[in-house]
């Protein structure tokens, strides 16, 4: 059976893009047969993704009726080659928040033989309780090995990263409240703005500070905060809602941390971040500033959420994702 992967006329590799060709170059690693098309495929790819000798199908040729199309949940009009030929089609589903609107026609989601994958827990269980739609698997995004390298050794002061892309106002309002109340204690922060970097470039700026503050919502899955934990960053900020797949409440004095009511498994007492409610402008500012205090105050338990972090982020390697897709795309 052979895979073939919608790839949306975008400019550039977007992160969800990203996934989508790093899953097509898993399945060819395993033994499958995976291939893209879309109407800009070659244009959106890096030259890494044809390096790994990714196959291009040019955009219009029939698909065969043996083949499984993904499309992606926000492109509805992709679903069309699918359907012409009657292929199996794949939605999957990166980001919930593309979901909330109905195919056109105002035909629901449920209403055709789709099948659904989740890329978190989040968003199987969104599906579930907002549309009626069990997804029949999970298949998160992956970190990079590159972010896994040693911190750097000279990363004793307080750095603390984030990207201006997702949500740059509200960032900035939380770093503004974070200040003010260190300017109190006397303790003062470096800041690394994570911003038209390359993944290399990300991963060497991580590793040189102690927290992240993540800002990004609505999201799927979150994969910039992860790869933060594997550079041995504590996140502090917002989980998107897909976040909770891996994020874990930490303790910070002074504060009752928000859990969610999801069934999502549980990987130890110290958590991986301090995280609030998407918008909390106000609770973020004030747990920002609180864990450069903890940091600074209380090293030993710092470590460990440190060590937790790192420890989650093994859990979604490349290598740890390959029986999640043998089991989607070569056991159907």
């Amino acid at each position: 059976m052979r895979t073939v992967f919608y790839v949306p006329p975008l400019k550039r590799t977007s992160g969800g893009l990203a996934n989508i060709g790093e899953i097509a170059a898993d399945i060819r690693s395993v033994g499958g047969d995976a291939a893209l098309m879309g109407p800009n495929t070659a244009g959106a790819f890096s030259d890494e993704a044809h390096k790994a000798g990714l196959r291009f199908i040019p955009w219009g040729e029939r698909l065969d009726p043996s083949d499984l199309w993904c499309v992606p949940e926000s492109w509805p009009s992709s679903l069309g080659p699918g359907l012409q030929c009657g292929a199996r089609i794949l939605v999957y589903v990166q980001s919930w928040s593309f979901m909330l609107g109905d195919l056109p026609g105002g035909a629901p989601w449920s209403a055709l033989p789709f099948s659904f994958l989740a890329v978190s827990r989040p968003v199987r269980e969104f599906l579930r309780l907002v549309h009626g739609i069990e997804a029949e698997d999970i298949l998160p995004p992956a970190v990079d090995d590159a972010f896994f390298e040693p911190a750097d050794p000279s990363r004793a002061n307080v750095r603390i990263a984030w990207s201006p892309r997702k949500n740059k106002s509200l960032g900035a309002q939380i770093r503004a409240i974070a200040e003010k109340c260190l300017r109190r204690s006397s303790i003062s922060v470096d800041w690394v703005e994570l911003i038209g970097m390359s993944r290399a470039e990300v991963a060497r700026h991580l590793r040189s500070c102690r927290i992240f503050l993540s800002t990004g919502f609505p999201e799927g899955f979150g994969l910039l905060p992860l790869e933060a934990m594997a550079s041995g960053c504590v996140p502090v900020g917002f989980s998107g809602f897909g976040g909770w797949d891996y994020m874990r409440q930490a303790r910070l004095p002074g504060w009752e941390p928000y859990r969610p009511p999801l069934d999502l498994p549980d990987w130890g007492d110290d958590g991986n971040g301090f995280f609030f409610a998407d918008g909390d402008v106000m609770g973020a500012g004030l747990g920002l500033a609180g864990a450069v205090r903890l940091l600074q105050n209380d090293p030993g338990y710092w470590a460990r959420i440190s060590a937790n972090c790192r420890a989650t982020a093994l859990r979604y390697s490349r290598e740890a994702r390959l029986p999640a897709v043998e089991r989607v795309f070569l056991r159907r």
